[in-house]
Formats: structure tokens, sequence, C-alpha cells
């Protein structure tokens, strides 16, 4: 006999609704799946609607049991510095594919609000680039260089960060990234020697450091909160990746990003992503493999 899960359930706070017409009187009902075994679902008493508490979530359509899922959940949002889906496989006991599709569909979830800005009135926010990847064995180091990815980083001091794939290190990539992050209203911004910046930051904001002629036993660099992101991101590659591919970058960054700006309300990991996967609709294996077009 299938069993309902006791205790409140994240996606629905305030009692079940139904999904299609948001009507709050629902029934329980068994059914077979596809398999032949018992399903349970809600039936909507007005409109007779059939979905599942998963249906239209990350977990829709998955075979894991649930305990699985929130096994990973927990390993990843409090892994610093990240964990490899050969790590998780081991550690949950499925294939390599498996874990990593069900990695990535949690690191889906682990995304701030595209609205999300940084800065504001007395903060202070830095702005830096690194380069990830592109050693190539055997092909010389030109080819390394060329094949390296951008990476352009904006942190609050003392805050939250946020980390960004680039085509170029060029003012055309740049500039729509620093319009889209950076509040009108930031006290100062604070770059590295780089001078494309001159034409991106208001002169009246802007400081720029020059890392030659800083004294460097004081402890202090003029970029050093950013340059700390970087490292510990590049600590997650060498460490726990060891190689990430440019097409999923982005959803590495997300994760990372995420889990360092709650880093101060580490007992609401947990909760916070589970919630955000209730909330999310679900990544399919052909979108994430760019085999959907």
């Amino acid at each position: 006999m299938a069993r309902w899960p006791d205790g409140p359930m994240a996606r629905w706070p305030d009692g079940v609704k139904c999904l299609a017409c948001n009507h709050d009187k629902v029934w329980r009902i068994e059914t077979k799946g596809k398999t032949k075994k018992p399903c349970l679902l809600f039936e909507c008493a007005d409109c007779g609607f059939h979905f599942s508490p998963t249906t239209g979530t990350l977990f829709h359509d998955s075979h894991l049991p649930m305990q699985k899922w929130f096994a990973v959940i927990a390993l990843m949002v409090e892994a610093k510095k990240g964990i490899s889906a050969n790590q998780v496989a081991r550690h949950i006991g499925v294939t390599y594919k498996t874990a990593w599709y069900l990695c990535h569909r949690i690191r889906e979830a682990m995304q701030e609000d595209k609205s999300m800005t940084l800065g504001g009135e007395s903060t202070t926010v830095e702005i830096d680039e690194t380069y990830v990847g592109g050693r190539k064995l055997r092909q010389g180091v030109g080819t390394g260089k060329r094949a390296k990815t951008v990476v352009l980083g904006m942190a609050e001091r003392d805050g939250r960060i946020h980390l960004q794939k680039l085509d170029n290190a060029k003012s055309q990539s740049i500039a729509p990234v620093l319009e889209d992050k950076l509040h009108p209203e930031t006290a100062t911004v604070v770059t590295d020697g780089n001078k494309l910046y001159r034409s991106l930051v208001p002169k009246e904001k802007h400081v720029e450091g020059v890392h030659k002629r800083e004294i460097y036993r004081q402890g202090y660099t003029s970029t050093q909160t950013v340059e700390n992101a970087f490292s510990l991101f590049k600590r997650g590659i060498v460490g726990s990746y060891h190689k990430l591919s440019a097409d999923h970058l982005d959803r590495y960054l997300n994760e990372f990003c995420w889990r360092y700006n709650r880093r101060h309300s580490q007992p609401k990991l947990f909760d916070m992503a589970l919630q955000n996967m209730a909330d999310k609709k679900p990544l399919s294996y052909k979108k994430l493999t760019f085999e959907d077009f």
C-alpha cells in the first residue's frame, strides 16, 4: 500500500490547491502508474484534474526515491566547494549519468532571481575578470590561452557576489552585465588597472587600483573580495570537479553564488533549495544536453 508523506508540504504551505484551476478542495486518490505500481495522486473536486506533489516541479517524472533527492540536495548545499557527480553517484548508488543529470536539476534551483542587483547607497562593489580552463595537452601555450573562458566577477564588500561567463573580456561584453547587475545608486566601484572600465563606470564613483603599487604586507588589495571568490570557485574545480564544460559553466557559477550569498543562513539552506525546486519548471535532459532546440 502506497503511503502519503506526513507533515506540511513545502509546495503548499497553506494547503493543497489544484494546479489547473487553483481550487482549494482536492481528493487524495490511489491509482496505478506506468509501471503498474500503486501511485498516489490528487484529484481536483471542481475540474477533475489529476496531479501529484511533484507535477511541474524539478522533481517531475523522476524515478528516483525522494529520499535520494533530499540526500543530494543536503550534500550540495553543504559543500562549500561543490561536489562532483561521481561522488554523488557513489553516495546514493546510481550511475554517473543519473547523478550528473540529478545535480544539474538541483543547480537549476540554486540560482538568484534575475532581477537581483549588487550595490546601493553606501556600498562598495568590486569588479574583476578571471579565466577558467584552457589547458590543451600537447597543443602549445598559445592554444591554451585562446581556449580559456572569461568569467566576470562582481562582489559587494562583506556582501553578495555575481559571477557570469562572458564571450570575451571586451567592453561590449562587460557593459550589458554592469547595466543589468550594478545598482545605479552604488557609492563606489573598485576595479583593477584594466583601462576599459574607465568608459564603463562613472568617473566620480570609480576607484582604480593597481596591484603592483599596493601594500601587500598590510593584507589588502583593491579587489580582494572578488578575487577571494574567484579563488574559492577555482579550488572547487581543482579539488571537486577537476574539469568543467564551458557549456554548463554558468550553472556551476550560479550554484556557487547562491551558496556563497547565503553563507550566513547555513541552517536554512536545505529548505531554501527545496522551496526553489518546488517553484521551478522541470529541466529536461534534452535541454540540458542541447538536443532540444
